[in-house]
């Protein structure tokens, strides 16, 4: 079976306090965009793990989120881990775009079909919670208001696809670094129907991603990203998730082409992608 790993983006993320477990109850609107991972899985009679692709040298082949999911599947639900996984990493890793949550849902609805364990959507995002806090997200196909350590879900009205440019320096940051460093500056909670009534744009210009200071903090760069698209035309430039990765919008595409241009130029290094930001997937 075959499936495409979308990335995701916060197109705000607040954090409003700390919790019991030690986890932080977050605010975030979270979209797709058409930035993929690659998935394939069939039955084998042997296990193997096969990644690919642009950001494979940073996935560990024996211990990554597949690894631990098939583990946990195995043990859970008494199914063989003899299995081919093919995985083409084409999003960045550790850089606030998901890509390893996205391709462990993706292979848990592969899990759920293959061996017929008839799991539906709610019993999958409950399992996916032992294993990353975002991952439930992906079960929905759809932008939504997420809340609580990401398994409070609210689907977010479609929109228009967005175009962006996504800058990512290719550098890993510790998410649980960045909320250490963030402290305790904690940001109000806006009631969930509000959201869902605003404009996707008013949403990205007036609500911040709580987390880009302490980020900053960590890997300077980000900043450096943030100010160059604003000179280069942006309307909005933004991080996303803990970073380090960070998207500009602009008013029309020749300002977002000659955007391109510009930071590629500065940062020939770094991963710079135009890209579609998807309400649904």
């Amino acid at each position: 079976m075959k499936a495409l790993c979308h990335a995701k983006i916060n197109l705000f993320l607040k954090v409003l306090g700390k919790r019991n477990d030690g986890f932080h109850d977050l605010e975030s609107l979270l979209a797709f965009t058409d930035l993929a991972d690659e998935l394939e899985v069939e039955k084998s009679n042997q296990f193997q793990i096969k990644i690919s692709g642009k950001f494979a040298e940073f996935v560990d082949p024996k211990n990554n989120l597949l690894t631990k999911t098939l583990d946990f599947f195995a043990t859970e639900f008494g199914i063989t881990k003899n299995l081919y996984i093919r995985l083409k990493k084409n999003i960045p890793v550790g850089g606030g775009l998901g890509g390893g949550s996205s391709d462990a849902a993706q292979f848990m609805k592969i899990l759920n079909k293959i061996f017929a364990l008839n799991l539906n959507k709610n019993e999958l995002q409950k399992i996916s919670l032992n294993f990353g806090s975002d991952i439930a997200f992906f079960f929905e196909d759809h932008a939504s208001i997420i809340k609580g350590r990401g398994e409070v879900i609210e689907n977010f009205p479609s929109f228009e696809p967005i175009p962006a440019l996504l800058v990512n320096p290719c550098v890993n940051l510790s998410t649980k670094e960045i909320f250490y460093k963030f402290g305790t500056s904690f940001s109000p909670e806006i009631p969930t129907q509000k959201l869902l009534q605003e404009n996707v744009f008013e949403l990205i210009k007036s609500l911040p991603n709580d987390l880009e200071k302490a980020a900053i903090s960590t890997s300077p760069i980000i900043s450096e990203i943030l100010d160059t698209l604003k000179k280069s035309g942006a309307d909005h430039a933004k991080m996303s998730g803990s970073g380090t990765t960070c998207f500009g919008i602009f008013a029309n595409e020749k300002k977002l082409d000659e955007a391109k241009k510009t930071l590629q130029q500065k940062f020939p290094r770094f991963f710079i992608k135009k890209i579609s930001i998807l309400s649904h997937v």
